[in-house]
């Protein structure tokens, strides 16, 4: 089997891929096919759902208008749930019950493309070949293991990174649009923060060579979708739980009987911690006194811990989106090159 990527077939005929390039895609056309439905559809879905969402907003003029504190906040005026019937605050209350679920439905079914990623693609793409011998064909005709490994994974390695990035951008496009009515859903949290800017993209990277991994190792498919269903669905929980820690948390403190500007808060990652503070500045958590009894219990409780009447509440502002989204997609980027070179380190040391 020729090497050459590229062969001329006649006099002015044209170019056709050849070797392993055509190998590989050949052998994969059916899922890259399938993949780049599955992206034209959930695309297509998400322009239409956000054309839909911003055009009803336009035509009932409740743009940049958000629901705080079950409050209506729409130019410049308070909206109370007292006014109910009003056409402005029933088109608050029509934008979040047509749109909030299924910008929640799509977020999760992004977040788990990765999942499914590395268990349908990445877990059998090497585990398949091993396991039937197919792969020793290959090493027959002069291809070396590294070369055959490098093009077993650089193609579905663009496809599934490429799909998850037009994917994140339109998702990013649609949050933009709904971050405003849906400010109570916390841009921290699962969805939107996975779904979202280059952390969404850089998980299908790495998903896709946990799975190839596990296939490498393991030499069995099913078992190599199994380790992978576990190691990218830990991935995902550990990353959700190392979020908060990625940037310091911004302290807000407040007297309780201070009504504090929703301002503070606006598109703020907020219920990171809360409590009281002592004399002396000492944070008190809420929770320190989470085995008291009835309200009097609590007032005892954080009486003895010397608890005064100023609040703190720790929060993410909206400033520190974009930091931390690079932060958590350098962490995926950094884990998915190690995942590489050692896959290319294991392939050249292992028995045929």
């Amino acid at each position: 089997m020729s090497t050459i990527g590229i062969r001329l077939r006649a006099p002015g005929a044209r170019l056709r891929a050849r070797g392993l390039v055509w190998l590989v895609a050949r052998q994969h056309r059916a899922a890259l096919w399938a993949g780049l439905a599955v992206v034209v559809a959930i695309a297509a879905y998400i322009v239409w759902q956000r054309a839909e969402m911003v055009g009803y907003a336009r035509a009932h003029n409740v743009q940049g208008c958000a629901d705080w504190d079950w409050k209506g906040l729409c130019h410049g005026r308070e909206i109370s749930p007292d006014e109910g019937t009003t056409p402005m605050a029933e088109a608050l209350r029509h934008l979040g019950d047509t749109y909030r679920t299924p910008l929640l439905n799509t977020g999760r079914l992004l977040i788990a493309l990765p999942v499914l990623i590395g268990v349908f693609i990445g877990a059998p793409l090497l585990a398949r070949e091993l396991e039937t011998g197919t792969h020793q064909v290959v090493w027959t005709q002069s291809i070396g293991r590294t070369r055959w490994l490098i093009a077993k994974l650089a193609l579905p390695l663009v496809a599934v990174t490429a799909g998850t990035a037009v994917l994140a951008a339109l998702y990013t496009w649609w949050w933009r649009a709904a971050r405003v009515p849906f400010q109570d859903i916390a841009w921290g949290t699962a969805v939107p923060f996975d779904a979202t800017g280059p952390a969404a993209v850089a998980l299908a990277p790495l998903s896709f060579l946990l799975g190839a991994a596990a296939g490498l190792l393991l030499r069995r498919t099913l078992p190599a979708m199994a380790v992978a269903l576990g190691a990218t669905a830990g991935v995902q929980y550990g990353l959700d739980a190392l979020r908060p820690h990625l940037m310091t948390p911004r302290t807000i403190v407040s007297a309780l009987s201070e009504d504090t500007s929703p301002q503070v808060y606006f598109n703020s990652w907020r219920g990171l911690g809360d409590g009281y503070l002592s004399r002396s500045g000492e944070k008190i958590p809420l929770e320190s006194c989470s085995s008291a009894v009835g309200a009097h219990g609590w007032e005892r409780c954080f009486a003895r811990l010397g608890a005064t009447k100023r609040w703190y509440e720790e929060l993410h502002p909206a400033s520190h989106y974009w930091p931390m989204q690079w932060m958590q997609a350098g962490i995926c980027l950094a884990a998915a090159v190690a995942l590489a070179a050692f896959c290319l380190w294991w392939i050249g040391r292992r028995r045929a």
